[in-house]
Order: C-alpha cells, then structure tokens, then sequence
C-alpha cells in the first residue's frame, strides 16, 4: 500500500471515528449526576426509546461503557467499539448535595420496604404457582403479572433484581439508602 493510500485510509478512519463519537451525544442524553463519597452514578436516557437507567461508573448502558464523569466539564465520558464520546450535561443545573431530613430519609425507607414486600409477595406466590425457587423481575412485574409496576423512591432500579426462596431481596438508591426485606 502507497504511503499516500495509507494516510487517506487512515484519515477516512479518523473521520468515521469522530462522526461514530458525535452520534453518541444524539443517541444518548446525560440528564443527571450523583456523587457520593466511593460512588458516582450518572442518569442516562436512550432518547429514540426513553429507556432511562442510573449507571455506575464502569458500567453500560445502551452499548456504551461510562468510563468516566467531568465535574469541571459537566460531561460524562462514554466508550463504545473503542470510540470515546463526551456527552455534557443536559442542563445547567448541577447543585450540591444536601444531607436528607431525617424524617424524609424514614419516609422513603418506608416506601422502600413497601416495594420490596410487595415483590418479596409476588416472588412467593410465583415460586407456588411455578414450582421453582427463583424469579426475576420481569417474572413478577407487568401490567398482567403479579404487581403491575413499582415506583421507585429514590431513582432505584428493580429491573435487575433476582428473587431466590429464603434469601433476603435488597435494594440501594442512588442517594446511599439501602433496605433489606426477608420473608
């Protein structure tokens, strides 16, 4: 291969990269931060299905691995086929985090726990009705399944969770509460 074909391929490359790095803040919408002490959790949103997730740092979302979130920049850093894009925040309205109320921190506790007996409820039945001792979510929740849908509290995400006879479910907001329900 000619030096002059060489760096024509390689530019071409270049190109692609970069317009492969742009459509990520196109397909995707940064639309909120947490930050805690040891974890950093962005909220992300598909904007073509409006699938939304808090995501972890190091985790993925929609094919692409959230490497990374710029305080100074207001941007999270995105990686997919090797590709890195930044996608900034949606909006301006970065605040610091206040410590909760304690009376409002026992309100959403409460909540929480309401979830989790009512999914803790729907396992249970789900295990007699299948004869099986596990479950996912998407076994027990839908508009014609055993709860029709959970809202979460404080941004928490259910979609994950697996339920095993005997064992204790969990779940943990983004805002560092953590609840625990056995039967």
């Amino acid at each position: 291969m000619s030096p002059f074909r060489f760096l024509l391929l390689f530019a071409l490359l270049a190109v692609a990269d970069t317009a492969r790095a742009a459509s990520a803040g196109d397909e995707i919408e940064f639309a909120a931060v947490v930050v805690l002490p040891g974890k950093t959790s962005v909220r992300l949103v598909q904007k073509a299905t409006g699938n939304a997730a808090w995501i972890p740092i190091g985790q993925s979302f929609e094919g692409y691995v959230v490497s990374a979130f710029e305080p100074k920049e207001e941007t999270v850093v995105l990686v997919k086929e090797g590709v890195t894009a930044r996608v900034r925040l949606n909006s301006s309205k970065v605040q610091t985090g206040k410590a909760l109320d304690p009376a409002v921190v026992e309100q959403q506790k409460k909540a929480l726990l309401n979830n989790l007996r009512m999914l803790g409820a729907a396992a249970d039945q789900y295990f007699l009705e299948n004869g099986t001792n596990h479950a996912t979510y998407a076994d027990l929740v839908g508009p014609t399944l055993y709860v029709k849908a959970i809202v979460p509290v404080d941004g928490e995400d259910y979609t994950q969770m697996q339920f095993h006879q005997g064992v204790a479910i969990t779940v943990t907001t983004p805002s560092g509460i953590s609840i625990s329900y056995s039967q």
